[in-house]
């Protein structure tokens, strides 16, 4: 996880911001005077400042986001979002067994209560389990309230409930946005906010061949890979899957193995 100076320094730059906002509208009042346009200054800034972090995915001003792990092997870890969907989760578990792989599923509450199989199949191959909300609401989530959030976290962390063996001890962001209330959320719980090292895009692309080649351009020992689930194309009705397999065929040719890092791993 990260180190104590580093979680120091996130937090540290999380009160900034908040002691900023704060003042900005007493600089706006002052400089009123001085010029109307100038006076604005102090309040765009501040707005800025605290959008910025928390539509930015992976920017750490609210605090920390676990984008890689440390490893000395040729490693990475593979989190697959949006699942579990009846169309693709057990595709890709096939897939992850052809290639002797283990990845992540970041699940949405709401689906793995319509779909509890999949959940018993994904723990039963040996794969994790982490949060990603009960709903899914990609479009509002970065600016939801605190009792909204800590909603969406508690509801699918309370249908995620695994063995103690096997916690389900990760939390991703809809599109990786989170507010300030987001870390008081799952520090409540006990989460750690994930994001990544290098996504495939496969949520806006439509050729797997590209979202295969943009993860093997930027993949390094250590990396956390992002993908999803559920989407289907005119042209390739197991886009999902067939990025997956690709990925694997690719990085697995140049000897990277796909795990599930310890959490005193990840940085």
């Amino acid at each position: 996880m990260q180190t104590v100076p580093q979680a120091n320094k996130a937090y540290a730059i999380r009160a900034l911001l908040l002691v900023f906002a704060a003042v900005a509208p007493l600089l706006s009042i002052l400089l009123i005077g001085a010029h109307l346009a100038v006076a604005f200054v102090p309040l765009f800034v501040s707005h800025l400042l605290l959008l910025y972090p928390t539509l930015v995915a992976n920017c750490q001003w609210w605090g920390p986001v676990m984008t890689r792990f440390r490893t000395a092997e040729r490693e990475v870890w593979l989190t697959i979002d949006d699942g579990p969907s009846p169309t693709d989760t057990l595709k890709i578990l096939e897939i992850l067994k052809t290639f002797d792989a283990k990845a992540t599923f970041f699940v949405i509450g709401e689906r793995a209560e319509k779909y509890p199989h999949l959940i018993t199949e994904i723990l039963a191959q040996g794969h994790a389990l982490a949060n990603h909300t009960h709903a899914h609401p990609s479009w509002s989530f970065w600016c939801l309230g605190p009792r909204r959030i800590a909603r969406e976290i508690a509801a699918c962390a309370e249908t995620l409930r695994t063995t103690a063996e096997r916690p389900a001890i990760y939390f991703r962001a809809p599109a990786g946005m989170k507010n300030f209330f987001v870390h008081s959320a799952l520090a409540h719980r006990g989460l750690l906010l994930i994001g990544w090292t290098v996504r495939g895009l496969d949520t806006i692309g439509r050729d797997p061949l590209r979202v295969a080649e943009r993860v093997e351009k930027d993949v390094v020992p250590g990396a956390i890979i992002l993908l999803h689930e559920g989407k289907r194309t005119k042209r390739e009705a197991d886009f999902n899957p067939r990025c997956v397999e690709l990925i694997l065929q690719r990085l697995t040719a140049r000897d990277y193995r796909f795990v599930i890092p310890n959490p005193e791993h990840l940085l």
